[in-house]
């Protein structure tokens, strides 16, 4: 009896030693569930459909921009450019690290988007772009979304 309990606390030990010495996930592995609407805000991980390219985000291939508090997150051509917000949170430098970290991710976005390889954070875009890249979504061009006047937040 007096052998088992020694055994007990001696594989017990082991165990607890071996559990405290295994590395746990890093920060960057640790991803924050994906929101319930795909547009209600950028996120990474596996089986995202935002992609943080050249400074922006694209949803779907498609190029979104903040435009505050009230209207949340839109395609560029949703609201007119000067209602554009640009926080630290989203547009830091965090995940150009994780997209570095990365590559497939941005590899296969020029892949199906080539007209997005020349784009730099800030670049302005006209309807005519639009329509013909994004056929059927340039409808409402810097009219605002529903329910929202396309005037300044």
């Amino acid at each position: 009896m007096k052998k088992l309990i020694i055994l007990l606390i001696l594989a017990i030990s082991l165990g607890a030693g071996t559990m405290g010495a295994m590395p746990g996930l890093s920060q960057a592995q640790v991803y924050p569930p994906p929101p319930p609407h795909a547009v209600a805000a950028p996120w990474v991980g596996a089986n995202t459909p935002w992609v943080y390219y050249h400074g922006d985000w694209f949803l779907n291939g498609i190029l979104y921009y903040f435009f505050g508090p009230h209207y949340g997150w839109a395609p560029y051509y949703g609201y007119p450019e000067t209602n554009i917000v640009r926080p630290g949170h989203w547009y830091g430098p965090r995940w150009e690290g994780w997209y570095h970290a990365h590559p497939a991710y941005g590899e296969n976005f020029e892949h199906r988007y080539p007209h997005w390889r020349e784009h730099q954070v800030g670049h302005h875009y006209g309807e005519e772009f639009y329509n013909r890249y994004h056929p059927g979504q340039g409808g409402g061009w810097h009219h605002g979304g529903p329910g929202h006047e396309p005037g300044r937040p």
